[in-house]
């Protein structure tokens, strides 16, 4: 299901900012400046692309993408340069790109965490995502940054026309079968 604040042209339109990972030196340098289109056609495989929008949240994830290529979006360097130098090269080595304009996120509803006023409620969260890292054996997690704005995953068609998208759930693992089977669906559409 695509939010109903998705549109093609806004995310066509995005300003993203290429990113260099450097095991020496700078952990993270920008490069050019490119449209969201031309991001989509550069990462089109055969079927499309999947877009991972990030919240530094490192789950590792091994999907078959049926046709489709990886990249990632993040919403700003100069704040843990470290942990996205790690995250690109530990868990995530695709073509990784900033929307400092956050033009990503807002298609995605602008997700934040929200804690409500339950204090009980904030611990059973904390534990609740230390405990899923240790069972994912992520050796380390960010906590540096504000912390409170969710991404998701969106399905680009190979035209880089959204046609799924995905907003994180903090409370929640990532839906990766979900993810799986709307690749799948839209490879045998194409088919």
């Amino acid at each position: 299901m695509i939010p109903k604040t998705m549109k093609t042209s806004d995310l066509h339109e995005a300003r993203l900012v290429q990113l260099q990972f450097n095991k020496e030196g700078p952990p993270v340098e920008e490069l050019d400046v490119f449209t969201g289109e031309e991001v989509l056609r550069e990462n089109a495989g055969p079927m499309g692309s999947l877009c991972f929008v990030d919240d530094t949240n490192k789950e590792e994830t091994s999907p078959q993408l049926h046709g489709f290529r990886l990249f990632a979006i993040v919403k700003e360097t100069g704040v843990d340069d470290e942990g996205l130098r790690e995250f690109r090269n530990d868990y995530f080595p695709y073509p990784t790109y900033k929307d400092q304009q956050r033009v990503f996120y807002t298609a995605l509803g602008s997700g934040k965490i929200s804690f409500g006023f339950n204090p009980l409620g904030i611990i059973k969260m904390i534990q609740d995502s230390l405990k899923r890292i240790k069972e994912l054996g992520v050796k380390s997690y960010n906590v540096k940054g504000e912390g409170l704005i969710q991404g998701g995953w969106i399905i680009f068609d190979k035209n880089g026309v959204p046609q799924a998208a995905f907003q994180e759930n903090a409370k929640e693992r990532i839906p990766v079968d979900d993810i799986l089977a709307e690749l799948k669906k839209i490879e045998d559409r194409a088919n």
